[in-house]
């Protein structure tokens, strides 16, 4: 072991928080656990501890409050150690405001409640890694992150850079994140359970790969274990085992520490590391241990919370309360409608930070072991939860209903054109009726779920805030023409071909026809531990029943199709729309929790992977470019070939070849590419994970939407997704017209427009782009300028007014949050 002069064991426990299902048993069991290590490094004089996340910590001390004396001594001591981030959840999987109120939730949380400014982020078991997570987290005030699997097995101290060049330090356990003997044959004979098999730190030469001469070893025995399960699993207590090795390595000296006393010469004396960018895809497979529309479900709510936060800000822009009077009984996370059950009210000005932390707390990266079922109902109350307290705050902004004089109005959320809105028919029937007093600039389409959608053309400004419905002729033309072997639609843009034999579709554009639908298909899922194995031999092709042309009208032609897989009927709706070059898929299914099958869909079914791009969160990455050294290593790690085949997807994935580009926009995050064609995994079960403890298998209905894009040279790939998933609502109310912001400059997404604790709105902006963009912003919040602040709320730069307007640069791929020096509620004036 060259170049290492010590060995720093770092006793710790990896802590889910749905593995055992009920999170209340996980909660339970890791304050238990916790008390002992706190007892154990008490006792010793020496020991140490590390607490992963911040809920665990939270949840500690709420029930056991009289260990803060020793908790705050043991931090002091530099013996104690907790997590920034408020859960353990999944980088490739949530999207990008969750990953940021989720370190801002936890690291708040140590600051009130401990007075400590956590600069740790710990995921020892996350299976990927986001390109944008380092900006993110030193934004937050976060300088290292403990980690395992990924790259470097065989632990190291690196830095992975974000694409704006922002670097964080990171610590990778060795081999896992347990504790790893230090030779061949030192373990007692007989021990087992443990994860490390038969390999020791001898297993390669540590030269560089610790420059300051300390290797940290996690010292856990595993997933929500304590002292005693250590014993268990390697043979004899922790203790005797620190003793036995410093006598056979005298030269090395072996102790107990935390992260950050392993992390501080490398932040106080920089040297060079192996720097490592972009975006690690998941050693797991695609979306593992959830119902596939829990996925569906969680981003849809993220737009709601978003969009709730902006309706804030435009109540109180119109000197209005910001929130209805029932926030004050907005439940939060433990809030439970039961005798004896504690309330979890949220506290006046921290509403929607309780939303949040609901939202983050059901995307903790377990989904349930063997109650699975139990924790898919635990985490649907709270979604429920937060999607009605969401709507409430809409509601309330725009006065929804409020009198007679309503009128039609459209909320918006985000930059640029919306030619056609899409409303709900029977949502309101005084806004029906006044969308059928409008001829031509409307049409109902129907969903493969058998609801009804309104389709409105539109003409608004291109602006946040709130504006009068006002609609629009159809634009462009569009022509259907039905045989007994095909229906074509044509518009004057595009044309979608459906077989009626095969119920294949053809897209051409430009004299260009590729193949953008094939029949979905399943494959039988055979498992290998924790993660995706299939038999592609064993492989069952749905069967058409029928294709017919169903709506048409001015704004689009929808064409139906009926498939029988697996036994089960399958509904599909192709929608091509006049007024841009897009199509829209839909699946519906009325699933009967059929195991062992993964159902897939092929969308692009020609494009290979070097042609294809994809969303991470604030960021776009090559499919094949994936950061030098990550690979698969742990048994329960899916395989090299199948990590290749598979990615966690944010909005969008594109494909640009000789055929020219297509995006397929979507909030379904799992896709493959193999063999030179690309689907979406509609299904998966437990048996894809191989793992029969995770109990899932997606009984029910379930809808799936795709939207096929084909793109011209000057299209924004990210606001193309990001308008589809944040589209504006229709709604019946009496407020006034209200221009929030409205952008001048180039193209910039808002991630969130949210009002501050302070009474003062905030704007994250992201440049999604590899150019330096210049934001133009005019509107109500402007008047007065801005500061730039980053994620812990500081500031970091000031952004003058001249003439109304503030003008922001962002740099390739920069967040950016401005807060808005303009008053909007009476505490802050």
């Amino acid at each position: 072991m060259r170049d290492i002069s010590r060995i720093s064991i770092i006793p710790t426990s990896h802590l889910d928080l749905f593995w055992l299902g009920d999170y209340r048993n996980c909660l339970s069991r890791g304050d238990g656990l916790i008390r002992r290590y706190l007892d154990r490094a008490d006792e010793s004089g020496n020991e140490t501890f590390v607490i992963d996340t911040a809920i665990f910590a939270e949840h500690f001390l709420m029930t056991h409050p009289h260990y803060e004396p020793l908790v705050r001594r043991l931090i002091a001591e530099k013996r104690l150690e907790i997590g920034g981030a408020y859960i353990d959840r999944w980088e490739n999987l949530v999207l990008g405001e969750s990953l940021i109120r989720n370190i801002q939730i936890g690291r708040r949380w140590a600051k009130e409640r401990l007075g400590i400014e956590t600069r740790l982020a710990a995921h020892p078991d996350l299976p990927g890694l986001n390109a944008q997570t380092s900006q993110i987290y030193t934004q937050a005030g976060v300088d290292y992150y403990v980690t395992s699997r990924k790259i470097f097995h065989e632990g190291r101290i690196w830095r992975h850079v974000a694409p704006d060049g922002s670097a964080m330090h990171v610590m990778h356990w060795p081999v896992h994140y347990v504790f790893v003997p230090f030779r061949e044959g030192s373990l007692v004979e007989g021990a087992e359970g443990h994860f490390v098999g038969g390999k020791t730190l001898e297993h390669e030469d540590m030269a560089g790969r610790y420059p300051h001469g300390t290797l940290a070893m996690s010292g856990s025995a595993g997933d929500l274990t304590g002292p005693e399960d250590f014993i268990t699993r390697y043979g004899k207590d922790q203790r005797a085992y620190i003793d036995q090795f410093q006598h056979e390595f005298p030269e090395i000296e072996i102790d107990y520490a935390i992260p950050a006393t392993v992390m501080q010469p490398y932040l106080d004396d920089p040297v060079e590391l192996p720097e490592r960018e972009g975006t690690f895809p998941s050693v797991w497979g695609v979306a593992p241990d959830e119902e596939m529309r829990f996925f569906h479900r969680v981003r849809a709510i993220e737009r709601d919370l978003l969009d709730a936060e902006t309706a804030a800000v435009l109540a109180a822009s119109a000197g209005r309360a910001p929130l209805p009077e029932s926030a004050a009984q907005w439940h939060g996370l433990y809030g439970e409608e039961a005798f004896f059950a504690p309330k979890d009210l949220a506290p006046a000005g921290r509403e929607f930070e309780w939303l949040w932390r609901m939202q983050v707390f059901t995307q903790d990266h377990n989904g349930g072991g063997e109650d699975g079922a139990l924790s898919v109902f635990q985490k649907k109350v709270r979604h429920d939860r937060a999607r009605g307290y969401a709507a409430d705050v809409v509601t309330h902004a725009v006065a929804t209903g409020a009198d007679a004089g309503a009128r039609p109005v459209v909320f918006r959320t985000r930059f640029g054109a919306e030619p056609v809105l899409l409303v709900d028919v029977g949502a309101d029937a005084a806004l029906d009726a006044a969308l059928d007093s409008e001829t031509g600039s409307t049409q109902v389409l129907e969903g493969a779920d058998g609801r009804a959608i309104r389709a409105v053309a539109a003409d608004l400004p291109e602006s946040i805030g709130l504006h009068p419905l006002t609609t629009a002729a159809a634009t462009g033309s569009i022509d259907v023409r039905s045989d007994a072997d095909e229906v074509v639609v044509t518009t004057g843009d595009l044309q979608l071909q459906v077989s009626r034999t095969s119920g294949e579709a053809w897209l051409t554009q430009d004299d260009r026809r590729r193949r953008i639908l094939a029949p979905a298909y399943a494959v039988r899922e055979l498992g290998n531990d924790v993660t995706l194995a299939t038999d592609e031999e064993q492989r069952v092709d749905a069967v058409l029943l029928d294709v017919a042309v169903g709506s048409q009208g001015a704004l689009a032609v929808q064409v139906h199709l009926d498939w029988e897989l697996l036994g089960v009927t399958w509904r599909q709706i192709l929608t091509v729309w006049a007024h841009e070059k897009a199509v829209d898929v839909e699946m519906d299914v009325d699933w009967p929790a059929l195991e062992d099958w993964q159902v897939r869909l092929p969308l692009l079914p020609e494009a290979s992977r070097s042609a294809l791009s994809f969303g991470t969160p604030f960021h776009g990455s090559p499919w094949d470019c994936i950061p030098e050294g990550a690979h698969p290593y742990a048994p329960d790690e899916i395989s090299p070939e199948d990590q290749a085949a598979y990615r966690e997807v944010q909005h969008w994935i594109a494909a640009d070849d000789a055929d020219g580009a297509v995006a397929v926009l979507t909030e379904h995050p799992a896709f493959r590419s193999e063999h030179g064609e690309t689907s979406a995994v509609l299904l998966r079960t437990a048996a894809s994970c191989g793992d029969r403890r995770l109990h899932w298998t997606n009984p029910g209905k379930t809808t799936w939407q795709f939207r096929v894009q084909v793109l011209d040279a000057s299209d924004y790939v990210a606001a193309l997704a990001d308008r589809r998933w944040r589209r504006s609502r229709v709604l019946f109310g009496d407020a006034a017209e209200s221009v929030l912001l409205e952008n001048h400059g180039d193209d910039v997404r808002v991630s969130a427009l949210y009002l501050d604790e302070d009474g003062r709105a905030c704007v994250r902006l992201v440049n999604q782009s590899a150019s330096t963009v210049t934001a133009r912003l005019t509107g109500l919040l402007t008047a007065e300028g801005a500061d730039v602040i980053d994620l812990t709320g500081a500031v970091v730069g000031e952004v003058p007014v001249a003439d109304g307007r503030v003008d922001i640069e962002l740099a390739p791929w920069r967040i950016s949050t401005l807060k808005f020096t303009a008053a909007l509620t009476e505490d802050a004036r």
